[in-house]
């Protein structure tokens, strides 16, 4: 006979957390104490809120840019061999730090961060490549761009766009749910400008206008390399084992001296949010369907009891009705600490049906009763989605991630010990929260034109979406 796993054989130890912060002449450090066989893992965090709204977009092209055009010292292709030689990649990206202590006030940082990874002793041209990247990239010489150096980044525009437009088709579920939310959520708007559907409509009319809007282009792409990347809004996350912290302080302080210094005029970055309530129409014959909203605006609170709320209705309720009734191929939902919930289907044949069984999700678990044995199985699968093997890079990324959004280990604690200790009382309480998301009525669907043209009523705008 298989021995059964019990709750009280789950160990209730969380993930050790590595975070030391460090002072490099006023830029913060905050280092991983972590063993990764010799490799420096460098992330370089450079802060965006001096970037307006209206300004969001050209970040986010600024990011696909960065690392893939001609630099003052090298043609892209020589960068990019150069980089592979002697290290393990640079990749760039924009980041989002929510502040669990103000969750009210809606709090966060936006960042907009180049990464690396080298041996030790390739550490030095690791921090030369990334600085030839951030300041020499050939935006800022408008010399060579008149000579129509612009070709290369109309490329790129180009490229965006198509990736974008597959992005949407194949993972429309995540754009759904990301435009649903950022209809009354600062940081999801924020994403949604710099990633979404809002920063495919900027990418879309620059590249199909490219004449009319390169110089306005090439000045916004200038200004905000000139506002971010200045040694005063940096910040480094560091993961290594202490024999790589050797040098580092010194690579850091010879980066800092090459940074732009310049005075430049930023904006403070205030995100207007709207409910729009859209439904984008494609030539496709399925549907993402997203409902979204805030559950603590709706006067709610986070538990850990909501990560195995995701696990219940990914195997009961939404998979039952959603997918096996309902013949679409999968349906998600996630609540954060933050409060932003939300329900969305993947390759859904249905629109108004999905949005019905969404309203029944609150039913469902006032009604919710089950044997101790399977509440143990719904426990087990939501601490095995906690519980997943780290690489050291990983290890050092999360903890990174768990300093920024000031989530503490007595945090942790507390939502593995709410996980652990639930019980079907708990879940049905859950009721509520559900409720204060659908409250919301946050509505996004990207699909059909024939069902959205149908489900009009529930809109506030239909649009097409190519």
């Amino acid at each position: 006979k298989i021995p059964v796993l019990r709750r009280e054989d789950i160990s209730r130890e969380i993930a050790p957390i590595y975070n030391e912060v460090l002072d490099f002449d006023s830029t913060p450090v905050i280092y991983h104490e972590i063993e990764t066989n010799g490799i420096g893992y460098v992330d370089l965090l450079f802060d965006l809120s001096g970037v307006s709204e209206e300004m969001l977009p050209y970040a986010g092209i600024l990011q696909a840019v960065l690392g893939i055009i001609d630099t003052n010292n090298y043609e892209y292709g020589e960068l990019f061999n150069e980089i592979n030689v002697h290290t393990g990649g640079i990749g760039t990206s924009l980041e989002l730090y929510p502040n669990v202590e103000k969750v009210k006030e809606k709090e966060f940082r936006a960042t907009f961060e180049i990464k690396t990874k080298a041996l030790y002793g390739k550490l030095p041209v690791a921090f030369r490549m990334m600085q030839e990247i951030l300041t020499e990239s050939k935006l800022t010489d408008e010399r060579r761009l008149k000579l129509g150096d612009t070709k290369r980044i109309r490329e790129i525009l180009a490229m965006q766009k198509s990736r974008l437009l597959m992005k949407f088709q194949s993972s429309g579920h995540t754009t759904a749910a990301l435009r649903a939310m950022s209809y009354a959520s600062p940081l999801s708007k924020l994403k949604d400008l710099t990633s979404g559907i809002g920063y495919y409509e900027i990418v879309k009319q620059i590249e199909e206008h490219f004449e009319e809007e390169k110089d306005t282009l090439i000045k916004n792409l200038q200004t905000l390399t000139k506002l971010l990347f200045r040694p005063e809004n940096m910040m480094v996350s560091y993961t290594a084992a202490r024999e790589g912290m050797e040098g580092l302080e010194k690579l850091v302080s010879e980066l800092k001296a090459k940074l732009f210094t310049e005075p430049v005029q930023g904006q403070p970055c205030v995100i207007h949010c709207e409910k729009k309530n859209e439904g984008f129409k494609t030539s496709s014959k399925v549907q993402y369907v997203a409902r979204a909203g805030n559950f603590i605006d709706g006067g709610a609170s986070y538990t850990g009891a909501l990560q195995i709320l995701k696990v219940i209705l990914s195997y009961d309720y939404l998979w039952q009705n959603v997918r096996v009734k309902g013949g679409a191929y999968g349906c998600m939902s996630n609540f954060t600490r933050i409060g932003d919930g939300y329900f969305v289907s993947y390759r859904d044949p249905n629109l108004e049906k999905t949005n019905e069984i969404y309203e029944g999700v609150s039913e469902y678990l006032r009604q919710f009763s089950v044997g101790e044995r399977d509440m143990t199985k719904y426990i087990i699968g939501t601490i095995s989605n906690i519980d997943q093997p780290m690489t050291p890079a990983l290890k050092g990324e999360r903890s990174m991630n768990l300093y920024m959004n000031h989530v503490t280990a007595q945090m942790i604690e507390e939502e593995r010990a709410q996980i652990l200790d639930a019980n079907e009382e708990d879940i049905r309480a859950l009721a509520e929260v559900v409720e204060a998301v659908l409250g919301s009525n946050q509505i996004c669907v990207i699909g059909s034109e024939e069902k959205i043209e149908e489900q009009k009523s529930l809109f506030k705008e239909t649009k097409s979406l190519f």
